[in-house]
């Protein structure tokens, strides 16, 4: 039994895999080793703790996550090493295999672990915490971020949806939603912190409230937040499209504070590939929808998530998919092959795609939203946003700061982190976009006559 290099201080360093649940929880464990003592640092540098949060979602997201508990182990064999989350839920045999790993929690046990490295000690072997899918309700977590810029409130959990691809509802339960009065006052404690753009996450946020009693509704939760928190913006994780209510909508006329950025899941653009992909929607539904959002708010970002090679996709129906994508007014794309997992009925269906076959059209639809952020840019091109500053100015001058429709623009300005302003949009070259605060001297003879 080996004790790790002792700090005056403990040190615990995270490496995240995954969702942006994932990512809350990461920063929930740190808040938790901080009250016990403990300092985060980087993964890069020297600690006692290594804790990987895995995910499960496709097959290389699972070997992504095996990868850094190995390096982890591998290049510092006498710190702690913990591997938690999805993957280790859904294939505990796969980490318990990797020499050095001192403790394999699931989901519903990762919370636990901040308390089992008190003595910091390594073990003989791997202690294992796992349980089965559970209904325990969700605990109200406000962990701050860093820089007390952006910050996450997971007020939902778990899938109660059947997608014939996805091991999510067994990895992470049934849905379960955060108490409306719970959610309220998180969203008050992170605007009194002075965190200015918070994120309502969750797996399958459009299912926030139907498990409460009395139950609960999305829409009314974000009209009170939104009217009682002006001097916060809102943004919101994906949605799934028949959550996408005319009420919803409404709310980006009534509150500015609501960011205009949606990720509305698509998969597939087929309606043969979607019935068996078991998706709750058609092609004709989901296009109308994009385009009711485009013309209600002309500069929202609007992202998809697309699987390319489910199986059974046809050269034909991979076309119609491209087709149908190429003429929405779509902002981004986040673009997945089909990936068996382990379990699912879509692992076990006929007519498996190739994978040199899956690479190409992968290629074309990667081509694709290139095309189509670099359209959605050019509209946005001259236009006044909101923003936040991420990273102030280095040696060369440059602010980062995200508009309030999710683009990433470089300023000549001097903020500082976690400062608000107005910006305009003035190029975009080279995968960068440059602006300058609104009614700045530099911006006013490049702007065209109103």
């Amino acid at each position: 039994m080996k004790k790790p290099k002792p700090f005056d201080t403990p040190r615990v360093a995270f490496f995240t895999l995954g969702c942006k649940v994932n990512q809350f929880e990461t920063a929930c464990l740190a808040e938790k080793f901080k009250a016990l003592g403990w300092e985060t640092v980087s993964f890069k540098e020297e600690a006692e703790l290594y804790l990987i949060n895995s995910c499960a979602v496709t097959a290389e997201a699972q070997r992504q996550s095996a990868q850094m508990v190995r390096q982890a182990a591998r290049n510092h064999p006498d710190s702690l090493i913990a591997a938690s989350g999805c993957a280790c839920q859904l294939f505990p045999e796969t980490f318990q295999k990797i020499r050095g790993v001192d403790v394999i929690s699931g989901t519903f046990t990762k919370m636990d672990l901040p308390d089992l490295f008190g003595d910091r000690k390594k073990e003989e072997g791997p202690r294992i915490l796992l349980q089965e899918g559970t209904k325990r309700p969700l605990a109200p977590q406000f962990p701050l971020p860093g820089g007390k810029t952006r910050a996450f409130l997971r007020i939902q959990d778990g899938c109660n949806g059947s997608c014939s691809y996805c091991l999510v509802p067994k990895a992470r339960g049934g849905s379960r939603s955060l108490p409306e009065k719970e959610v309220l006052e998180g969203i008050k404690f992170f605007s009194a912190k002075g965190v200015k753009e918070l994120v309502l996450t969750g797996i399958h946020l459009g299912q926030y409230g139907a498990d409460l009693h009395p139950e609960g509704h999305l829409v009314s939760l974000l009209a009170k937040a939104l009217s009682s928190h002006p001097e916060l913006s809102i943004r919101l994780s994906s949605l799934e499209p028949q959550e996408i209510s005319p009420d919803f909508l409404d709310l980006f006329e009534i509150y500015s504070n609501l960011c205009p950025h949606l990720h509305i899941p698509l998969q597939s653009g087929d309606d043969g590939i979607l019935k068996k992909m078991n998706r709750t929607y058609s092609s004709e539904y989901y296009a109308e929808l994009i385009h009711t959002i485009h013309k209600k708010i002309p500069l929202a970002s609007i992202g998809a998530d697309v699987i390319v090679g489910f199986p059974g996709e046809g050269e034909g129906d991979f076309l119609r998919t491209l087709n149908f994508i190429s003429d929405l007014p779509m902002s981004y794309l986040h673009i997945f092959p089909f990936s068996p997992r382990p379990g699912t009925p879509a692992a076990n269906f006929p007519d498996q795609i190739n994978r040199k076959v899956m690479e190409e059209r992968l290629k074309i639809l990667k081509d694709l939203t290139i095309k189509k952020q670099q359209a959605f840019i050019g509209c946005c091109l001259n236009r006044e946003f909101s923003a936040l500053c991420l990273q102030e100015a280095g040696e060369n001058g440059w602010s980062k700061v995200l508009t309030e429709n999710y683009l990433t623009v470089s300023i000549q300005n001097r903020l500082e982190k976690n400062e608000r302003t107005r910006v305009v949009l003035l190029s975009f070259d080279r995968g960068e976009i440059k602006g300058a605060i609104a009614g700045s001297p530099e911006i006013m003879d490049t702007l065209p006559p109103t």
